[in-house]
């Protein structure tokens, strides 16, 4: 039998020769071999010395409970389990165990030592946690004073009410003392007091059984001659019996929801994470918290509905402006920066209000960096309106640049460098406009390079890079010098395929900027004349917005990789890949499409499957723009490589959407092009065109005036009349469509002519009933038979082909008229490569009329 007393003094001898595996080793065989349970409490006791010493806490807290578990009044095992405890981070549970030690042994220096150390530690800890403690604290302490004006007293005494009616703020109050400090506001008799205690204790009762007190004290004020109070008693008792028996069933109406909803969506916008006692956040989360913003604005759908909104973020923003908080102002500047990101016409209207840009760049003079960073971001959030930026700029401008040359924080700078680049570029592409004197716009934009180019700064700090060129490149300078500047582009794309979607908005920016795909206003000479004559200002163009410096940047960003980027960019989460950004996105791929030359490199890196969800989702304006983008790849593109799989269903839908009056000829035309492309690959997506309603677009197409676009419709129908669908309409009783077609082979264009020859000749191989009204159009016939076109002459003899076949007594017609002696003519050239299709139809046709008797082989 092995002996644990033996195990047990062996481990001691190991344990203070410094050989803690060995101890451990033999405490352990001990413990498993002891029976008796104090035994076994000493050694779990020095095993969890042994675990200290390994810096293995949690062991050592087991261990030394267990032994605790045996005697309470092991001191030993209670200090080790209270060093354990600290290491391990649980202050509280540590305290308390020196506290017991502390009162078993009081003279201990040690221990007293520690219990004054962690009662500091947790002190603090506290603080840090619950910094708004104070603030409940100074609430009271103004309301409890005699000292205070009333006014100061009114205000707090609002504060408290508000601040119950959250469940954060509740849990603050009565976490600090709070309904013992309510009782004291109660018993001073003062009825505004009074009143204000109820209120509070109203919110904090509310749907929580916890912090239901005894109301028996609550009882004798409801005897009081005041009627606003006896109503606030009773809201409170409703607000004790709904808690206790679980009857707050409210449903909270569309107004109350938008109230308490807006509030929380602000709190979330206002937090700043550099701050003490914020809420969790993400690098998303204030992006995305400012989407909602604007989603929820968006879908008020009332003027009073809108005021309402704006009202209540008016309230709230200023709710939180105090002088004597600096963290309180931080939080609203940050919430008016969100609003500025979503529904900007809210934000811009609280900007104007009295205080609030001098706060910002009050802010900015700060000593303190958080405090410059907000103010910061909130100055370049809120100058995206002229009006607005002319303000900064007699206001800010300087003091951006003070920050910018002093500050050797790189957030800072950059942010600061960020402001200037968005105020150097308040006048957009108007190059008379230009904000800062000549050449520093380059300047700034040659620093974001930089920046963005720098592998070792946080993709944070580098996405603000972005942000400054996103404003920059509205000049022609930076745009030019951007694209010239291969490395910052590449740099920008991997950034763009990075976790960070945040930075979307900003790559896509820029993008439009250098490709100049932005809407631009037409320039109409006598209006310019007009303006010049009234002295208004005329906008005047950049020579490098040129057509041939467009076309430049646009292949430099091809060469550098924008496509695969632009790829990536497109599957971004919905909440962050906004429609404004997936419009932006289009109209770049749109400008990337426009040289035919280009569009093998598009679909070669992916951009033929990007643009489908853009052409379904988005602006209406976003899905006009990639839809006309893929109509452009469709045009000359092989389907089943641009759109591989199953995708190339979904590119018809976009392209029927072109056809209406409401888009362009270019649209019409380049849609029609891709679907003649896609028609001629299989039934299947000719059944899926005849499915998008896109038959009668095309007919009507066919009579436009417009020789392209007729000459694609018909090409167009050329191809779709293999579909039974199609032939069955064509012999319809009553319809004119077999006669348009033979009225467009009489057209001047050829490429016309050979579109609708062709038609002609698969309709009437399909369909002999077809072949058999072609007799009323002989002398038309006749002509395309003779036609100097190779091609038109041999759908021609097709036709005369299929005819023959269709009908002994039509064949007998044909062969007595002109057309013997035209085909005869045709069938004796000599053989040659370039009309032997022709040759060879004709030569068909007088075989078919010898088999069916109607003339005699030729004899020499």
């Amino acid at each position: 039998m092995v002996n644990p007393v033996q195990l047990k003094d062996e481990g001691n001898k190991h344990f203070q020769a410094g050989e803690i595996d060995q101890a451990i080793e033999c405490y352990t065989k001990a413990i498993k071999a002891c029976k008796d349970k104090k035994a076994q409490a000493v050694i779990y006791r020095n095993r969890s010395a042994c675990f200290l010493k390994k810096e293995n806490y949690s062991g050592a807290a087991s261990d030394a409970s267990r032994a605790i578990d045996v005697d309470a009044s092991d001191i030993k095992a209670l200090y080790r389990r209270c060093q354990a405890l600290e290491k391990l981070g649980k202050l509280d549970m540590a305290f308390k165990d020196v506290q017991r030690c502390a009162t078993l042994e009081p003279k201990n220096k040690t221990f007293l030592e520690t219990l004054r150390r962690l009662g500091a530690e947790i002190q603090q800890k506290l603080k840090t946690t619950f910094s708004t403690d104070s603030r409940v604290q100074n609430m009271f302490d103004i309301l409890l004073s005699e000292e205070e004006d009333k006014e100061k007293k009114e205000k707090a005494a609002n504060n408290l009410i508000v601040l119950a009616r959250e469940d954060a703020g509740s849990e603050r109050i009565f976490q600090n003392n709070g309904i013992a400090l309510l009782m004291q506001l109660i018993e001073t008799g003062k009825v505004e007091m009074i009143l204000a205690a109820i209120r509070t204790l109203s919110g904090m009762c509310t749907g929580h059984r916890a912090r239901v007190s005894d109301g028996g004290r609550l009882c004798s004020i409801m005897g009081m001659d005041n009627e606003e109070i006896a109503l606030a008693t009773c809201n409170l008792f409703q607000c004790v019996y709904e808690s206790l028996s679980g009857a707050d069933s409210r449903i909270y109406g569309k107004e109350e929801a938008l109230v308490l909803g807006l509030r929380k969506i602000l709190k979330v916008c206002g937090q700043v994470p550099d701050l003490p006692d914020q809420l969790a956040m993400t690098d998303n989360t204030q992006l995305i918290a400012s989407v909602l913003l604007n989603k929820l604005y968006d879908d008020l759908r009332c003027d009073p509905e809108r005021d309402n909104y704006r009202d209540i973020c008016d309230e709230y923003i200023k709710s939180k402006f105090d002088p004597n908080d600096m963290d309180r102002n931080i939080h609203a500047i940050n919430a008016l920066s969100g609003l500025l990101q979503g529904p900007f016409d809210v934000g811009n209207i609280l900007v104007g209000r009295q205080g609030v840009m001098e706060m910002m760049v009050a802010l900015c003079a700060s000593e303190r960096e958080v405090d410059q960073l907000v103010a910061i971001e909130a100055i370049i959030h809120g100058s995206t309106k002229m009006s607005r930026a002319s303000f900064i700029i007699s206001n800010g401008v300087s003091l951006l640049k003070d920050i910018y040359k002093k500050t050797k924080n790189e957030k800072i700078k950059i942010r600061a460098l960020v402001g200037l680049c968005k105020l150097g570029s308040a006048g957009g592409d108007d190059y008379s406009m230009r904000q800062f004197a000549e050449g520093s716009t380059e300047k700034l934009a040659k620093q974001c390079r930089k920046w963005l180019c720098n592998p070792s700064l946080d993709v944070r700090t580098r996405k603000w890079a972005i942000e400054g060129l996103a404003y920059l490149t509205s000049d022609a300078d930076v745009k030019d010098d951007f694209v010239e500047d291969e490395p910052a582009m590449r740099a920008m794309f991997e950034l763009a395929k990075s976790r960070d979607k945040t930075i979307l908005y900003a790559v896509a920016c820029t993008l439009v900027n250098c490709t100049n795909s932005y809407d631009k206003k037409e320039i109409i000479p006598e209006m310019v004349q007009l303006a010049k004559f009234s002295k208004q200002h005329v906008p005047e163009q950049h020579p490098k917005d040129k057509k041939d410096f467009i076309q430049r940047r646009v292949k430099r960003l091809l060469k550098a990789g924008v496509i695969s980027a632009l790829a990536v960019m497109v599957k971004a989460d919905s909440s962050i890949l906004t429609d404004q950004t997936k419009e932006m996105l289009a109209r770049v791929f749109l400008a990337l499409a426009e040289d035919p030359v280009d569009r093998g490199t598009i679909v070669a890196q992916g951009g033929g499957k990007a643009l489908i969800p853009l052409a379904i989702e988005g602006t209406d304006l976003g899905k006009i723009k990639a839809s006309h983008a893929l109509a452009k790849i469709a045009a000359i593109s092989k389907p089943e490589i641009a759109f591989p799989g199953e995708r190339v269903y979904e590119v018809i839908r976009p392209l029927v959407s072109l056809l209406n009056t409401e888009r362009d000829g270019l649209q019409n035309f380049e849609a029609l092009r891709g679907l003649t492309n896609l028609a001629a690959m299989n039934e299947k997506l000719r059944v899926k065109i005849l499915k998008e309603k896109a038959l009668p677009e095309i007919e009507n197409y066919m009579f436009e005036e417009h020789d392209q676009i007729r000459q694609a419709a018909t090409e167009c129908m050329c191809n779709l009349v293999c579909s039974k669908e199609v032939q069955d309409r064509y012999l319809e009783d009553g319809n004119d469509k077999l006669k348009l077609l033979v009225l467009l082979c009489s057209e001047d264009d050829e490429d016309l002519q050979i579109a609708a020859a062709g038609a002609l000749a698969m309709l009437t191989a399909a369909q002999k009933k077809l072949s058999v009204k072609m007799t009323k159009w002989l002398e038309i016939l006749q002509r395309l038979c003779l036609h100097d076109n190779p091609q038109v002459q041999h759908r021609g003899l097709v036709m005369v082909f299929n005819m023959l076949d269709a009908d002994e007594e039509l064949a007998k017609k044909l062969i007595e008229s002109e057309l013997l002696e035209i085909l005869t003519y045709v069938a004796k050239k000599e053989d040659n490569p370039k009309i032997q299709a022709g040759i060879d139809a004709a030569r068909a046709c007088l075989s078919k009329a010898m088999d069916l008797g109607l003339i005699k082989p030729f004899k020499q």
